[in-house]
């Protein structure tokens, strides 16, 4: 994905506590092809370009209609703008986890929404890596908490917000494993089922697990100062934070991209 070029690290920050944040900054200038490329992709996410022909036949709908009231969330209703920020936040961090650090990540939560416009259950972002070696105990199991703040000049620690969701992640990654597994059962994917099933019963088969808390923020309400308060309650996260400005503006930009199928 030639847009992660313009996620730029910036220095790290130290807590109060003396946990450390991973900062980055995604910049404003991406140039025209590298966001087309995105909104393919992001498109994908959300509904496969081979069936979109097929979902649309006898809707009376041109593809771009009935991406934009049947599959993304809302631009204006409800909570439709803050889903969109949501997701948005969940795919970049699963873009940074798939295409810069080179892990696998599932993409189908979005896909099965029957309600576009809210957010999906389960662990917001679910990543892995799969040596060669059957149940390799070095292969790793990667979890993320995501939390937005698109709008508004007020800094609100959704960072914290996100550690404090993860501490429900032991629980609600089994249910993600395991309706992943019957997805890809149901889809034919038994290769992608047998993936996932590596990762079902760590005690007999040990794996690596990385549990994360990642905040994604628009760059008048990012507040180093707040950030440091954060508090892992005697637990350990990998912490990440990415800022941009004008990040609603994006978001509803790559939506709109996104709806025009070439």
């Amino acid at each position: 994905m030639q847009y992660l070029d313009y996620l730029i690290p910036l220095p790290s920050i130290t807590t109060d506590n003396g946990d450390t944040v991973e900062v980055f900054e995604l910049k404003a200038d991406i140039d025209e092809s590298s966001l087309e490329e995105w909104a393919a992709h992001f498109r994908q996410n959300y509904c496969s370009d081979d069936i979109l022909e097929i979902l649309i036949d006898g809707t009376g709908m041109t593809k771009e209609e009935y991406l934009l009231s049947h599959k993304f969330p809302d631009k204006t209703d409800g909570f439709g703008p803050g889903t969109r920020s949501g997701d948005f936040g969940e795919l970049l961090i699963s873009d940074y986890l798939e295409f810069v650090l080179g892990y696998t990540v599932p993409r189908e939560r979005y896909k099965n929404k029957f309600n576009r416009s809210s957010s999906t259950q389960g662990t917001d972002v679910l990543a892995y890596k799969i040596s060669g070696t059957s149940n390799d105990p070095n292969d790793e199991l990667v979890t993320f908490e995501v939390k937005a703040q698109a709008s508004g000049n007020a800094p609100q620690n959704r960072l914290q917000d996100a550690i404090n969701d993860s501490f429900k992640d032991p629980i609600r990654k089994g249910e993600t494993l395991s309706a992943l597994r019957q997805l890809y059962i149901e889809k034919g994917k038994s290769d992608k089922a047998q993936q996932i099933r590596r990762f079902q019963n760590k005690p007999d088969n040990p794996y690596v697990e990385k549990n994360g808390a990642a905040a994604v923020h628009d760059i008048k309400n990012y507040s180093e100062s707040v950030l440091k308060t954060v508090d892992l309650k005697g637990g350990s996260r990998w912490l990440i934070v990415i800022k941009r400005a004008e990040l609603m503006k994006l978001v509803h930009n790559l939506y709109e991209r996104a709806a025009k199928c070439n």
